[in-house]
């Protein structure tokens, strides 16, 4: 137990930190995590604004249990048809089911985030020369996403419906790709609560929070996916880490290495198309697979 003093001004100590972080030190380590992350943030604001204050060390990000599901090729095709098939139940402008179809084929044949996403301008869009381009992205970077004849046919399809919508400025080039009835930017909690309710519809079953399945799987579903086609194409693997590595906006290619695992596990005849060499990669794979 950690004796907290009482101060005459603003002021962070090591111990007021550790005494607050007692309170969930037995709690989920995920939720600790964000934390600690919150308050050293906290910490670093209050010594910007000339406050002395104990900056904790960031801790180290633990581990997720959770285990991403990979749709199959029939769930994608049932989830498009789906979404396709949807109708309002009833005639009224307060709705931002018209670019849901968009984004969530965005989301599967570019890998992207949603959080990526929705903070698609117009000027970021270049259909004629076939790529978006990713601004805020998760580590910071910009990022070129190409774009095939469906997904620019897909596009150029959401953006002439939603042109038509009585809005002023909806087609300027700061404006949002996506938007709502309002023509503002789309919200993570839509996209959310919609592929919810279509994973209902197809029958796949949501196992609750925190479990999934996930919209964020669909970038998983287009890892594991895009890696398969490639080495079945004729793609030396050596040759497809990386390339996916860059389309997902990765770091580095070790950051990728959970997708190539994956996509193995999922896939285990690819290990005879890659060739013997796959050992040296991952040898417990392998080993698994093919004890001999």
């Amino acid at each position: 137990m950690y004796e907290v003093k009482k101060f005459r001004f603003p002021m962070m100590t090591r111990e007021v930190f550790l005494c607050w972080k007692e309170e969930f030190a037995n709690g989920n380590q995920r939720t600790a995590y964000e934390k600690v992350m919150h308050f050293r943030q906290f910490c670093q604001y209050m010594c910007h604004m000339g406050f002395d204050s104990f900056i904790p060390p960031a801790p180290k990000r633990p581990k997720t249990s959770y285990i991403p599901h990979v749709y199959s090729s029939e769930e994608v095709a049932m989830i498009f048809k789906t979404i396709d098939s949807t109708v309002l139940m009833v005639r009224h402008m307060t709705t931002c089911l018209i670019c849901i179809p968009a984004i969530l084929r965005f989301l599967y044949y570019c890998g992207a985030r949603v959080g990526e996403t929705i903070e698609i301008k117009n000027e970021d869009v270049n259909i004629e020369k076939g790529f978006v381009l990713l601004k805020k992205t998760k580590n910071r970077q910009h990022r070129l996403i190409p774009l095939n004849e469906n997904m620019k046919f897909v596009l150029l399809t959401y953006i002439g419906y939603r042109n038509r919508m009585p809005i002023k400025g909806i087609n300027d080039p700061s404006a949002p790709l996506f938007v709502n009835h309002l023509g503002k930017m789309m919200s993570t909690g839509a996209v959310y609560l919609h592929f919810r309710r279509i994973l209902e519809k197809c029958g796949i079953n949501h196992r609750g929070k925190g479990q999934g399945p996930r919209v964020h799987d669909l970038r998983h579903t287009f890892a594991v996916h895009s890696l398969c086609q490639m080495v079945k194409s004729g793609l030396d693997i050596y040759t497809a880490w990386p390339i996916l590595s860059v389309l997902l906006g990765h770091h580095d290619i070790y950051a990728t290495e959970h997708y190539v695992r994956l996509t193995l596990e999922i896939y285990p005849d690819l290990i005879e198309e890659v060739g013997k060499n796959i050992g040296d990669i991952f040898p417990d794979i392998t080993n698994k697979t093919n004890p001999s």
